[in-house]
């Protein structure tokens, strides 16, 4: 081989091996996997199940009264606190001297003792501890009290028997239990079976009209709404004291 073609070769040796060279740096290496470190397992706590706060139970409020209807509010277990609840404090008067039968005082409430619209005696059976409420009695004239069963103060006689469907019968006037009605006999106003409060109501003649003595009857005897030898006694006489009586132990 001459010089020529041995240079030649030698040249073309050259750009083969460069051409390679080439190729092997335009064809990037692979990049090893770098691994992805695992996060760690987040544990969520279970969530606490809130426990029930306990049922408290509560009692109703007690409503002052507005409407002063008996029994109304008033029974055998209202005692003095309870009244000042229902009437307020400054309108329950505890005193020893709430009058009763044949001039008689004993121990007891007096309801708004300054407000004859309102007033009401209240009787105990324990009368030292103010225990066991067996009696209520309204007198006054121009009260706002009255009966649920619709008998109220001042009420005729002839009302009263139209009211009740039926004659009842009272005692005779001019003592101390005169004019009671102990009877209506069966009509509507008569207590009901199972009922244990008693509605109790008296007659009196309360006017300054003066009228014969024989007028209406009087003196401890029993008396019809219908007597015919009392004919104007139908409008004479008029409810003068309203009262409920609760049972005690004795009567239980």
């Amino acid at each position: 081989m001459n010089l020529a073609a041995s240079r030649a070769a030698v040249a073309l040796s050259l750009c083969v091996l460069l051409s390679a060279c080439e190729r092997q740096a335009a064809t990037p290496s692979p990049t090893p996997a770098t691994a992805t470190p695992s996060s760690p397992a987040i544990t969520t706590p279970a969530q606490a199940v809130p426990t029930p706060a306990p049922t408290i139970a509560i009692e109703p409020a007690i409503q002052a009264v507005t409407d002063y209807v008996l029994p109304g509010a008033l029974g055998p277990d209202v005692g003095p606190e309870r009244l000042k609840q229902l009437f307020g404090a400054a309108n329950v008067q505890i005193s020893d001297h709430v009058p009763g039968a044949e001039g008689e005082e004993s121990r007891g409430v007096i309801l708004f003792a300054d407000d004859p619209t309102r007033r009401a005696e209240l009787h105990y059976q324990d009368q030292q501890q103010l225990r066991g409420l067996t009696y209520v009695v309204v007198r006054e004239r121009g009260t706002r009290w009255r009966l649920d069963n619709g008998i109220g103060m001042g009420m005729r006689l002839t009302d009263l028997v139209r009211l009740n469907g039926k004659p009842i019968r009272f005692s005779g006037l001019g003592w101390d239990y005169g004019g009671t009605i102990h009877d209506w006999n069966g009509g509507k106003l008569a207590s009901r079976d199972g009922d244990p409060v008693r509605r109790l109501a008296q007659l009196d003649y309360v006017s300054d009209q003066p009228v014969s003595g024989d007028a209406f009857p009087s003196g401890d005897r029993d008396v019809s709404s219908d007597d015919p030898r009392y004919p104007q006694q139908g409008r004479l006489l008029t409810v003068s004291v309203l009262a409920v009586s609760f049972p005690g132990e004795d009567d239980l």
